[in-house]
Order: C-alpha cells, then sequence, then structure tokens
C-alpha cells in the first residue's frame, strides 16, 4: 500500500515538507479551509481536502476512510496542537507530545523547570492582575513584560517605570488566555537560539544562530538569522550542557527543537524561551548544506514511523565557514498588499528559497513578518552579497504606494561577528 502524507495547514515550512515526501514516492495530501488559489502548498500537493485542521472529527474519519498513514504539519502552533491529537487518535507516532509542548507553551513553566535544574534565566518578579504597590516596588526596572503562551514577539513590552509596567501587564493579559504574566529582569546584549536534532532522547546541537535585526527598528524584528556568528564556543563551553539536561527533563525525546538566549552585559547567557516546532525564519533549510542534517527528513520519517537515529549530526564544536541564513521581510507600515516587486529577478541566485506569506490583497501590519528567504552562502562576503540583492530588488508595496519592508543593511556588523567566531571568540 502506498504511504499517505496528510499536512495539517498551508503555513510557513509546509512546502520543503511536501517535496521531500513526494521524493519518498509518498502520495500528498494538504487540508485546511483556504481556497487552493491562496494556498501554494495545495497546489503542491498530489491532492488535498477542504476540512478544517480543527475540525479532529472529521479529519479522522477522513483519514481512515482514505488510508492516511502519516501527519504531519509546518511551523503553525495550532496545527501542531491538532497534529498531536490526530496522531494520537489514528495511534501515528508525533515528534512531539503534549507533555513536552506544554513547556514550548507556557513560558512561566519553562522557566520553573529551569530554575529547578540551575540553568540560568532573568530574574523574575511575581506580579499579579490586583497590580499592588507591594507587588510594584519589588520590580527592580527596566523589565520585561510578556504572556506565558504567545509566539512571534506578540505582547512583549520593555518596561522603565511603573506606569508602563501597569499598561504592558494589561496589554499582555488582554492577549493571553493563560493567568500568569512574566515579568523579568530585561537583558542587556545579543541574542541567539540554538537548534537541536532528536533522537530516541540523544540530543544534537545542530548549530548556533545569531539574530540581528536593523538598526533603529525594534530589536525583536530579527530580519536576519544566521549561522555567521560569534560566541559560539562560549555557548557550547558555559551553557549548552545546561540546555541539553533541561531539555531532556521537558521529555524532548524526537525531531527539532530550538532555545532561545541572551548573551547579557554581565558576560553570561541566559536562557530564554524554546519552541519544540520548526523555526520561522526557515534557516533549517540550510543545515544539510552546512553539517548534513535534514531536519525535515528527520520529522517526516519519524512521521511514518522510521528510525531516524542515523540522521542526527555530530555536535557543533566551532562556528562554520559557510553561512547558513534565514532572512524575514518584516514590515515597518501597514496597509493592504497590492504588489510584490521584483521576486522574479531573484530566481537567479543559486539555492536561495522563498516563501511569501501573504498574498496580494491580504492586509499587513507594522512588524509582522510577510515572507522569508533562506539560502547557503560560502563565506560571509557570499551572504552579504545575498541580502543586498533581496535588498535592492524586493518591496512589498501597500495600497498608499509605500514599500513597507525592512531593509537590513549593518554589514560591517556582520563581518565583525563572522570574523570573531571563525576566530574562536
Amino acid at each position: 500500500m502506498k504511504e499517505k502524507l496528510l499536512m495539517l495547514g498551508t503555513g510557513q515550512g509546509s512546502r520543503e515538507i511536501l517535496r521531500y515526501a513526494k521524493s519518498q514516492g509518498m502520495h500528498t495530501i494538504v487540508t485546511d479551509y483556504l481556497d487552493p488559489n491562496h494556498s501554494l502548498a495545495k497546489k503542491d500537493a498530489d491532492e488535498y481536502w477542504m476540512i478544517n485542521t480543527g475540525d479532529l472529527d472529521a479529519l479522522e474519519q477522513k483519514c481512515r476512510e482514505e488510508n492516511v498513514t502519516a501527519v504531519v504539519c509546518g511551523i503553525s502552533e495550532f496545527n501542531l496542537e491538532m497534529t498531536m491529537e490526530l496522531c494520537k487518535r489514528l495511534g501515528f507516532p508525533c515528534y512531539c507530545t503534549p507533555e513536552a509542548w506544554h513547556y514550548s507553551r507556557d513560558k512561566a513553566d519553562f522557566k520553573a523547570l529551569c530554575k529547578k535544574l540551575g540553568a540560568p534565566i532573568p530574574t523574575d518578579y511575581e506580579v499579579s492582575d490586583a497590580l499592588t504597590d507591594e507587588e510594584l516596588d519589588k520590580v527592580q526596572f527596566p523589565v520585561m513584560c510578556k504572556p506565558v503562551d504567545m509566539s512571534g514577539n506578540r505582547g512583549i513590552s520593555y518596561c522603565y517605570n511603573k506606569e508602563e509596567l501597569i499598561k504592558a501587564y494589561k496589554y499582555a493579559r488582554s492577549l493571553s488566555k493563560n493567568n500568569k504574566i512574566i515579568v523579568e529582569r530585561m537583558l542587556h546584549g545579543e541574542e541567539w537560539w540554538s537548534g537541536y536534532a532528536i533522537a530516541d532522547g540523544d540530543i544534537r546541537l545542530i548549530a548556533l544562530n545569531g539574530m540581528y535585526s536593523q538598526p533603529g527598528e525594534p530589536k525583536n524584528c530579527y530580519t536576519i538569522t544566521s549561522t555567521a556568528t560569534n560566541h559560539v564556543e562560549k555557548f557550547i563551553s558555559e551553557i549548552n550542557p545546561k540546555i541539553e539536561e533541561v531539555l531532556k527533563a521537558v521529555g524532548c525525546r524526537e525531531g527539532y527543537v530550538w532555545v532561545q538566549v541572551i548573551l547579557d552585559e554581565d558576560g553570561h547567557f541566559y536562557i530564554i524561551e524554546m519552541g519544540y516546532r520548526l523555526s520561522g525564519e526557515q534557516i533549517y533549510e540550510t543545515y544539510n548544506s552546512l553539517c548534513n542534517c535534514d531536519v525535515v527528513k528527520i520529522i517526516v520519517d519519524y512521521a511514518r514511523g522510521l528510525s531516524t537515529k542515523h540522521l542526527l549530526p555530530e555536535p557543533q564544536k566551532r562556528a562554520f565557514v559557510k553561512c547558513g541564513t534565514g532572512m524575514i521581510l518584516w514590515t515597518n507600515k501597514g496597509g493592504k498588499i497590492v504588489e510584490y516587486r521584483g521576486l522574479e529577478k531573484l530566481k537567479e541566485i543559486q539555492n536561495l528559497k522563498m516563501d511569501i506569506l501573504k498574498q496580494v490583497g491580504d492586509d499587513a501590519v507594522p512588524y509582522r513578518g510577510v515572507g522569508n528567504f533562506s539560502f547557503v552562502s560560502e563565506n560571509i562576503e557570499d551572504m552579504i552579497s545575498t541580502v543586498d540583492a533581496i535588498n535592492k530588488n524586493v518591496q512589498v508595496i501597500n495600497d498608499d504606494g509605500e514599500d513597507m519592508v525592512i531593509k537590513y543593511t549593518d554589514f560591517d556588523f556582520l563581518r565583525k561577528v563572522y570574523k570573531e567566531g571563525l576566530e574562536g571568540k
């Protein structure tokens, strides 16, 4: 019987998963409520269904009728939760379990686990909905305030006094379904996240990735995420053993996970949060060329019931000479998208992958991603050349005729951290 792979949703990461599944001779199916004309994944698949990914009863019945053999999803957290439940009903393997996923969704419980294990985290403060003077008087500013259950930088505020914290707390509460809000010491420094491949409980560091925002734009709009970075060896020796201890305690035994960290001005790394899913800028697509680690293959093959232990890479020991890069098209303006310009001119760039998240006619809001690119470069100058080509060619035009995309141009900084990384600094 031919294998049949059902993909829940048509978001980021889905097209690469479909390409790999097809290469393995699988019959591919995509389901959600979207019109096929607005879904590149449905156009790529062998078949599509118009069943909402939240309608688990209908999906379960259809999967049984059509002899589906595996279920996966892309980056969407909602669809991952649906995938876990559908796989449970069908008796299929899913790399992520509800028990481990809990720590990816609940930042407060993740922090509590880190604290229990002695892993370094920012100092936090107990603040309740009452926002009492007693609570607020204990806070040492500046602090970060954020919901425990939101992704994509939603609900995050930086606070320098009580008034700002009260406003930020109420804002975070308005977005969150959880009764806990995190208030923690604001760290001052650069940010990274580390990606891990996991099989049968064996955790391997794939790569440390620097996160770079354009100067003058919000710091949490990381236009560039790249393996071109410094402090790799410091990270590996100082904090990575603790991170792997935390991930084992979380219950990560299969698949792919990432952990965000900040190197504070005090000279030490601190753990911020984890994600037990594919990363939004899709830099994982570059790892196969960098270190022979195919994250998509690991996730799909595990969903097929295959062993993935042989797919684990050797853990990273030092900075890479090649640069794996994910570049997000962040907006700094809002409006209706009326045109994408310059995408055709990028097709001549070898190995450049594009994933457009918003279609013409969709509404865009400031400081949200509307698309992204991933690519591998031989060195930092080749990487900068590709970023520069994207900057010069790509425009996302709104109904006021404005280009909404943030351009990353701090190339001297990229050269600096790349050089330091190769020198072991």
